[in-house]
C-alpha cells in the first residue's frame, strides 16, 4: 500500500479550475434578508435558470503553497445555457465550454483537442443540486452577515459553517435583486481558503445569439457527443452494471452518504461517490489492464465540488486496484479503507 498526497501541475491545476468553474457560479442564491438562511438556499438552487447574464470572473486556487488565477467571460441563458471563455493566463487563453443542458463540450478552437461530459444544466444535475442543499443542511450552520457590495451591486453574505468543528465551509455574496452569486469563498475541512470567485464585472439581461457562442469545430461534431462515463444513482443497479464485483466502505465519517456512481468504460472501472453537502469522498476501483496497476487519478466532473487539498490512497486488493481521495485525516482515511469488503 502506499500513500501520497495529491500535486497537481499548473497545467492540470488550470483544466482542473476550468471543470469546475460551472457548478461553482451556479449553486446558491439570495431571494431576501427577511427570510430564514434554510429558506433563502432552498430558493436559490433556480437563479442560474432564470436569468440572462454575461460577465468577466476571475478565479483563483490556493494550493501548495501557490496561487493559480484565471480570468474568464461566462454566460447564461434560461433556461439551460452556459458558456465559458478563458481569457487568461495564456496557457487556457481561448478555451471554451458550452454546456446545453444535455452535454458539456469543452474545446479549444482550432485544435482537435475537446472533451465531452455530462451537463451541469440538466434535469439530473439539477436534483443533484437538491438532494446536496439537505446535505447541507445537516451538516452545516447557516447564517448571515451584514450586506455589502459586488462590482457595484448590494449583495448579502450567506455563510456556511461545518458542524461539530465550527470551521468555514462556503461564504457567498449575492445580488439582491437577481439572487445571482457575485463571489464566493470555499474552504477545507481544516478551514484553510482553498478557492475563490468573483465576478469583476457583471451586465444582465443581455442576450446573445446561441449561434454566435455555438461554434463547435466540426472535428467534434464528426467524433460524436457522447460522455466518457455513465453516472448511476441506484447502488443496486450500479452492481448489476458494472463488470466486476464492486467493495463498498462499511465506515464512512459523520454526515456523509452515498451519492452516486460512475462507470467508465462500459463499467470496467467504477467511481463511488460519498458527499456531505460540499465535500465528497472518492473511492475508485477497477481490474488491472495488461498486467498494469496504474491509475489517473482523474475524476469526472459530474457535479461534485472541489477536492484540492486532498489526499489519495493507492493499493491493491482481491485482484482490483483501489483508489481513495478525500480531504479527510489519515486517521479517517485508515478507517475507511479497513472498512471495505
Amino acid at each position: 500500500m502506499s500513500k501520497s498526497d495529491m500535486f497537481l501541475s499548473t497545467g492540470k491545476m488550470l483544466g482542473y479550475i476550468s471543470g469546475c468553474l460551472f457548478l461553482l457560479l451556479s449553486l446558491l442564491a439570495l431571494p431576501s434578508a427577511a427570510m430564514e438562511p434554510e429558506k433563502i438556499l432552498s430558493l436559490s438552487l433556480q437563479a442560474q435558470f432564470q436569468v440572462d447574464v454575461e460577465g468577466i470572473v476571475e478565479t483563483q486556487v490556493y494550493h501548495q503553497g501557490r496561487n493559480y488565477t484565471i480570468r474568464a467571460k461566462v454566460v447564461y441563458q434560461e433556461p439551460d445555457f452556459s458558456y465559458i471563455l478563458y481569457l487568461a493566463p495564456p496557457m487556457v487563453k481561448g478555451k471554451k465550454i458550452l454546456d446545453n443542458g444535455k452535454l458539456r463540450i469543452e474545446y479549444s478552437p482550432g485544435m482537435n483537442d475537446f472533451e465531452i461530459s455530462a451537463s451541469l444544466n440538466s434535469p439530473l444535475a439539477r436534483k443533484r443540486l437538491e438532494k446536496g442543499l439537505n446535505l447541507i443542511f445537516a451538516n452545516h450552520t447557516i447564517s448571515q452577515s451584514p450586506d455589502e457590495e459586488i462590482a457595484g451591486r448590494g449583495v448579502y453574505v450567506v455563510s456556511l459553517l461545518l458542524r461539530p468543528s465550527g470551521n468555514p465551509g462556503l461564504k457567498i455574496w449575492i445580488d439582491k435583486e437577481t439572487f445571482l452569486p457575485l463571489k464566493r469563498e470555499r474552504h477545507s475541512s481544516e478551514g484553510k481558503l482553498t478557492f475563490s470567485f468573483q465576478f469583476l464585472e457583471i451586465h444582465f439581461n443581455k442576450k446573445l445569439s446561441r449561434e454566435e457562442l455555438n461554434d463547435i469545430p466540426k472535428s467534434v461534431k464528426d467524433n460524436g457527443f457522447r460522455p466518457p462515463y455513465r453516472v448511476i444513482g441506484d447502488i443496486e443497479e450500479l452492481k448489476e452494471t458494472s463488470r466486476f464485483s464492486l467493495s463498498f466502505p462499511k465506515y464512512l465519517p459523520s454526515g456523509y452518504s452515498f451519492r452516486e456512481g460512475v462507470l467508465f468504460n462500459g463499467g470496467q472501472r467504477v467511481d463511488l461517490i460519498y458527499a456531505n453537502g460540499l465535500e465528497i469522498i472518492v473511492l475508485s476501483q477497477s481490474l488491472p489492464t495488461d498486467g498494469k496497476t496504474e491509475h489517473s487519478g482523474q475524476v469526472p466532473f459530474t457535479g461534485a465540488l472541489l477536492i484540492i487539498g486532498a489526499k489519495t490512497e493507492v493499493w491493491t486488493s482481491e485482484g482490483k486496484i483501489f483508489v481513495l481521495m478525500a480531504d479527510l485525516s489519515e486517521e479517517e482515511l485508515d478507517k475507511i479503507m479497513e472498512s471495505i469488503e
